[in-house]
């Protein structure tokens, strides 16, 4: 039997990948507009340890601009696959979230593609002020640096909307206002499946 392969989740970190909000004015910032309601003990804590979890709220629809004429939010902890926010821990640097959807990333100077990157990805988890020689311009820049074309990023913080198709739905910018209220700092998006 086969398993049904993860929809995909759309990740919002800060632009600055070396910056973490203090989580839980995070938290309180993203209720106050219903983004977020309230937590959730889920039976499978993947994808990580130590994350928390909460169903959508009241203005999670408000917050995101979902691509479709009849979006259906499947919201009901019991169906399995269902829409939810998660915020993992703050790690001490920043990491790379990436997933099957993941092309490489290009040279933001010559934009060629940085092929057999997958390699290096343990080795920028445990150096994580290593610079990525492109290899074609010769140009060497840290891999958050590089155009990981909404497919991947790097951050010390994330927030996850699980369930979400990769560019079924986009924050609006109030969304982003509020982020930046809540934390001061500005952020970003992209969307990676399991």
């Amino acid at each position: 039997m086969s398993t049904a392969l993860h929809t995909g989740r759309l990740i919002l970190t800060p632009s600055d990948p070396h910056l973490a909000p203090d989580v839980d004015l995070l938290i309180e910032g993203l209720s106050r507009p219903g983004f977020l309601s309230a937590p959730l003990i889920l039976e499978n804590p993947q994808p990580g340890a130590g994350d928390r979890a909460f169903a959508t709220g009241a203005g999670f629809l408000s917050l995101l601009t979902f691509a479709g004429c009849a979006v259906r939010i499947r919201d009901d902890v019991r169906a399995g696959r269902f829409s939810h926010i998660r915020i993992p821990p703050v790690s001490q640097h920043p990491r790379l979230m990436v997933g099957r959807n993941t092309r490489p990333p290009r040279c933001v100077g010559c934009r060629a593609p940085l092929s057999g990157w997958r390699a290096l990805v343990e080795h920028w988890a445990t150096h994580p002020h290593a610079g990525v020689q492109c290899p074609a311009c010769g140009e060497t820049r840290p891999p958050w640096l590089w155009d990981w074309k909404q497919q991947g990023g790097f951050g010390r913080a994330f927030v996850q909307i699980e369930e979400v198709f990769p560019g079924e739905a986009v924050p609006t910018p109030m969304f982003f206002e509020q982020l930046i209220r809540v934390s001061g700092i500005g952020w970003r998006h992209f969307y990676i499946q399991d």
